[in-house]
């Protein structure tokens, strides 16, 4: 004769219950910064590679044309033209964006129809992939939107900026002298001789970088810019208004005047990467002096405190 067993089902306690919810809370509370800051780390390693395609572009472009890229280039000088190409449009060739590049019609400005569908194509390599705050004017596509009526609906946009110089009024500590404008790599035209009259300032050549193409910036982060509040497309990768002279520090303005004013800004955590004539990118923390970031804006300025920094 079988003996039938019998078994019981016993559930959780209340008490088990709450232990067990106690420990999935805090693995999450451990795994979750993690996770977050495996993501912010690959996001900033993807914007470093960036900033050195960049720089070996713009090196590349020197070593072809003996002459870095011209931060503005002009049409012409007509009240109606008002927008000069930028030298990241002309470092295209040299980032393997040769059949964008082959698109734009230089002769004519950006606005045209032809030169609009080329100029709102996305350049992966000039957008950083830590950006999420956006002026108004740019969605998530990175490109500019509800113009209303203005030209330039869906031109692409670009989060690195060209270092055209120190801040003009900027005294150098080496001279006692004002730097003056343009004193930098990608430079434009405004504060040269006839600087309202010429297509392009004079080339800027590696051997006038005399402080030393390691210890000279060319190109730093302005990320999230759109449409500038005066209506410019400084935002966007066309636009030679995408240069700038270095006056503030690292992160020390926050949008919108970091994007109206076109001053260092970037959305990793504690600073922002700057890239040098030799193709090196090196991340500057918040508190660096604003001394030295000048002196590292300036081509020829013969600071020496710049070295210091490395």
């Amino acid at each position: 004769m079988s003996q039938n067993k019998q078994t019981s089902c016993r559930g959780f306690t209340l008490v088990e219950l709450l232990v067990v919810i106690g420990v999935i809370s805090v693995l999450l509370a451990i795994l979750i910064p993690a996770v977050n800051a495996a993501r912010d780390a690959a996001r900033k390693t993807s914007c470093a590679n960036n900033v050195r395609q960049i720089g070996l572009g713009l090196l590349n472009f020197e070593s072809a044309r003996d002459k870095f890229p011209a931060g503005q280039t002009w049409v012409s000088r007509q009240p109606r033209d008002s927008f000069p190409y930028a030298w990241s449009a002309l470092l295209l060739g040299f980032i393997e964006q040769q059949a964008v590049l082959d698109r734009l019609d230089m002769q004519q400005i950006f606005l045209t129809p032809g030169n609009l569908a080329a100029a709102s194509t996305i350049i992966p390599t000039y957008l950083c992939p830590s950006t999420s705050r956006r002026e108004k004017h740019r969605n998530s596509s990175e490109q500019l939107f509800n113009l209303r009526g203005q030209p330039g609906e869906g031109l692409a946009c670009m989060d690195y900026l060209g270092i055209a110089g120190p801040s003009p009024d900027s005294v150098n500590p080496a001279t006692g002298e004002l730097y003056g404008s343009q004193r930098g790599i990608l430079i434009g035209t405004k504060g040269l001789p006839r600087g309202d009259q010429i297509k392009a300032p004079n080339p800027v050549r590696a051997q006038s970088v005399t402080d030393g193409m390691a210890y000279t910036a060319c190109v730093t982060e302005c990320t999230g810019r759109g449409l500038d509040g005066d209506k410019d497309y400084h935002g966007t990768w066309v636009s030679g208004r995408n240069v700038g002279h270095i006056a503030k520090g690292v992160n020390s303005s926050k949008p919108r005047k970091a994007w109206t004013r076109e001053r260092i800004f970037s959305e990793h955590t504690g600073g922002a990467f700057f890239l040098m004539c030799d193709g090196s990118a090196h991340f500057l923390e918040n508190g660096t002096d604003k001394l030295v970031l000048k002196a590292l804006s300036s081509r020829n300025g013969m600071e020496g405190i710049e070295k210091d920094v490395f």
